[in-house]
């Protein structure tokens, strides 16, 4: 098989991927959406805090990103299925290819679909509320600045589905945490070997120029690591671990 990418075998298999994943995730849409509006219906008719349509939306924000981790983190369970793995493996399609089509489905048409259904979902309990008013104010910067914190983070649970081959989701949220322990563990370890308990301190102009280091790197380095470097490293580690096991 030619591995080299074909954007008319990707289309394929984005229709193949499409047609199994969205019976599933239109399932589980439609079991959420009913629980959301039944809990929206009620908070928004017998709250009369006015602020409660705003506290529905970030509900919706909290269950938009973690239904998003979760669906990811299924995205490859036909290569884990003992049944269905070796026809998956088989199929005369690159491990790119595989990749793209996994991330386009649980990245972009994720993003678009449950976005769709949160403005629903937000315009709903606005007109309940009797604060109809509010409804574009619901998707400001905040909004958008968790669609972006979606888009970047499934990258890690992205690499959990291939990485993992049960209870991928639970796994991944374990390996998170076990990454943030060894993380604080080794930067309290380093301070203390180079600074004792006697804390840092330094000279008036060292002082200045380690802030400005400091706020260089919390400003600037952090947030463009964060923003362009941290996911496509993800998804780039994902594409050499769905290679390994298409050997």
């Amino acid at each position: 098989m030619n591995t080299e990418l074909n954007f008319k075998r990707l289309g394929f298999f984005l229709k193949r991927q499409l047609y199994l994943n969205f019976s599933s995730m239109w399932i589980a849409i439609g079991a959420i959406l009913g629980l959301l509006l039944i809990i929206s219906a009620l908070f928004a008719y017998f709250n009369d805090n006015p602020d409660i349509v705003l506290n529905l939306r970030n509900l919706y924000l909290v269950v938009y990103m973690l239904g998003g981790y979760i669906f990811t983190s299924k995205v490859f369970d036909e290569m884990h299925a003992p049944q269905k793995s070796y026809m998956f493996l088989t199929l005369p399609v690159s491990a790119a290819e595989k990749l793209l089509a996994a991330w386009f489905i649980t990245s972009p048409v994720y993003v678009v679909v449950a976005g769709l259904v949160m403005v629903l979902l937000s315009f709903i309990s606005a007109s309940l509320a009797g604060n109809v008013e509010a409804f574009p104010y619901l998707f400001d910067e905040t909004f958008f600045n968790c669609v972006g914190v979606y888009m970047v983070t499934q990258a890690v649970f992205f690499l959990g589905a291939t990485t993992f081959r049960s209870n991928n989701f639970l796994k991944t949220v374990l390996a998170l945490i076990v990454v943030a322990l060894l993380i604080a563990a080794y930067t309290g370890l380093l301070g203390y070997i180079l600074f004792g308990n006697s804390g840092m301190r330094f000279e008036e102009g060292k002082a200045n120029e380690f802030e400005k280091t400091a706020e260089f790197v919390t400003n600037t380095v952090i947030p463009f690591l964060f923003w362009f470097v941290f996911a496509p490293f993800l998804l780039l580690v994902s594409y050499f671990k769905l290679k390994e096991r298409q050997v």
